[in-house]
């Protein structure tokens, strides 16, 4: 397991850097996107527990392909698929957030697309 570990640690720290967007809703308990009521938006679900546990489902998926190296066919083109869907999803949402509050950007934003940079460069230059 060692050696599939060093192999696939990228992967292993981008679950990481998932599971901790997930504790970090967690923490925000349904803050995070809190609007004024007469302006629901389609990002006050993004809190929410549904969307946590599809990040959360999301990044275990990458720890299992760290841990055990899984050579099934497509699974790492679908895990490296979901990772970069999850992250595009939430850094466009943290984009509207802080369109929606007069921000000009804010450090969730900059995180999620530094984030985002990373794994796509490894996607497309990377091993």
């Amino acid at each position: 397991m060692y050696q599939h570990i060093v192999k696939n640690r990228f992967w292993l720290w981008k679950s990481l850097e998932t599971y901790g967007l997930g504790v970090y809703f967690l923490i925000r308990s349904n803050v995070t996107f809190a609007f004024v009521p007469p302006r629901p938006t389609v990002l006050d679900i993004m809190d929410d527990p549904p969307s946590i546990s599809i990040l959360m489902i999301v990044a275990t998926l990458a720890v299992v392909y760290s841990f055990w190296n899984i050579d099934v066919p497509y699974y790492k083109p679908v895990m490296t698929g979901a990772l970069t869907f999850v992250w595009v999803f939430f850094m466009v949402a943290f984009i509207f957030h802080d369109a929606g509050n007069g921000q000009l950007i804010s450090f969730e934003s900059m995180y999620a697309f530094f984030v985002l940079s990373s794994m796509i460069h490894e996607i497309v230059i990377g091993g």
